[in-house]
């Protein structure tokens, strides 16, 4: 196992954005004592926005080894219990338990919770919150032959060793490498990227006020030709809802990716006011309960370049999916743990075999890391996780399409052959415990001995390991 550095190496990461990736980061980089600056463009670490998000058990693993997750569990996270497929008129097509199954196999909930709430968490479970900045919202980036310089808005300038976009879908640090590529790297290495991002789907989603007739712990999907409806219950009977919408074609390129405005919205709205996702809850009552409606494209993203130079991007900024498996902040937690177990590998490597310089207390422990070993770290960290994220990516596309019942191939299945919950069971069970996790921590305790969670999962960081059978679950959605 890894070991965590001394406290005073001089090794400095930025990291741009302060949402799940970003602080999870955070999180990482202090218990293994990597220096870093965080910068969040908003005014606050935790806005509105009427999000929710989902904590699976491969995310939670993580977060137990950080020592958060307890606190998590027991003041707002509501663990999945059942699931129901429903037509739009409300009434059931299938419900299963596959949510049950897995949390007695792996001793972790499928937790459900408001998305700013958890980041509230987050951030206040950080031991050094001075390193976080907020309304820090970044303008350029330069990269040097020693280091890197994040130039904000403000005209404040931050400078490090590396710089990590966290900074979502439209990341502004992509933007920057991309560019920095296009200008000293091979020719044509950034044009498939220019236009990975696509949108076929929109959504809005809120959190409404309580109806009392929905059962905590429970999720519905509901579904309809080129439209669907996908709500989980938590606590105190509040609805946590999405509804997804078909467009008028696919959008290739983020600058030819609509924008809506609540007028698009409420004429949308008005058309599927009568969108059942329960026999008793429609559209129409959750958009009345709800103080905050957000109303975006569903954009979806596999970037085939992760790393160049001091850059790197994680999370929605380098693989980002939609939200029905409700994998995309498990996702960014995953590869946000790949890159900080390379990049403790590559520091620890500085410190020489006998750990010699460690024993220096009393001044800093200057880093004498080539540009080579970092570009070789950041894309070490690409080849660890660009196939398991595709996958996921490639998996939450197909259930996208299969809730909208995008072929007839979907209704049909959708209408006579629902997918079984043995197979739910067993594919999430084997999603989960086929995660990576970070090597420098101990496994947690509640997972000790239990025979669904792989005693040495070394393994899993190796390139080409084949965890999921894709076709066959493919098919199967």
């Amino acid at each position: 196992m890894a070991t965590a550095l001394p406290p005073n190496f001089n090794f400095n990461a930025i990291i741009v954005g302060g949402s799940v990736a970003g602080l999870t980061l955070a999180h990482m980089f202090e218990r293994a004592n990597i220096n870093y600056t965080l910068l969040e463009a908003r005014d606050t670490i935790c806005p509105s926005i009427g999000a929710s998000i989902v904590i699976m058990p491969n995310g939670t693993r993580i977060l137990d080894q950080l020592g958060l997750y307890d606190v998590m569990n027991e003041r707002f996270m509501t663990g999945l219990r059942k699931a129901y497929a429903r037509r739009d008129d409300g009434s059931a097509v299938a419900s299963n338990e596959w949510p049950s199954i897995v949390e007695r196999r792996l001793n972790y909930i499928c937790g459900i919770c408001e998305r700013k709430v958890f980041l509230r968490s987050m951030y206040d479970q950080l031991k050094n919150k001075s390193k976080v900045k907020t309304s820090k919202r970044v303008s350029s980036i330069q990269h040097g032959g020693s280091s890197v310089t994040v130039i904000c808005q403000d005209g404040s300038e931050f400078v490090g060793d590396i710089v990590i976009g966290a900074d979502g879908i439209h990341s502004r640090t992509r933007q920057e490498m991309q560019r920095f590529a296009e200008e000293t790297g091979p020719p044509g290495l950034m044009d498939k990227d220019k236009n990975s991002i696509t949108a076929q789907y929109n959504c809005f989603f809120g959190i409404a006020s309580p109806i009392p007739s929905l059962n905590p712990g429970e999720s519905h999907t509901a579904s309809s030709i080129s439209h669907s409806g996908l709500l989980f219950v938590s606590d105190g009977h509040i609805p946590q809802w999405f509804f997804f919408s078909k467009m008028a074609r696919r959008y290739i390129g983020a600058s030819s990716i609509p924008h809506f405005t609540k007028t698009d919205m409420d004429a949308q709205v008005k058309t599927h006011a009568d969108f059942h996702f329960t026999e008793n809850v429609t559209l129409k009552d959750l958009m009345e309960k709800s103080e905050t409606v957000s109303y975006f494209p569903l954009e979806e993203a596999n970037h085939d370049v992760w790393a160049y130079g001091r850059f790197v991007c994680v999370g929605d900024a380098i693989h980002k999916m939609t939200p029905n498996m409700g994998q995309g902040g498990n996702q960014a937690i995953e590869s946000a743990a790949v890159l900080t177990n390379c990049l403790l590998e590559m520091l620890t490597s500085t410190l020489g075999s006998d750990g010699s310089r460690a024993q220096s207390t009393n001044e800093e422990l200057k880093t004498t890391v080539r540009i080579e070993e970092i570009e070789e770290t950041l894309l070490r960290y690409q080849d660890l996780r660009q196939q398991r994220a595709k996958m996921v990516v490639g998996f939450s596309a197909t259930l996208t399409r299969s809730d909208a019942l995008d072929t007839l191939a979907h209704t049909l299945r959708f209408l006579y052959k629902p997918p079984l919950e043995e197979f739910l069971a067993d594919f999430s069970t084997k999603l989960f415990r086929t995660a990576p996790c970070l090597n420098y921590l101990p496994q947690p305790s509640r997972i000790a001995g239990n025979e669904y969670w792989m005693e040495d999962d070394t393994d899993l960081m190796n390139k080409g390991r084949k965890t999921l059978p894709v076709q066959e679950v493919k098919a199967r959605l």
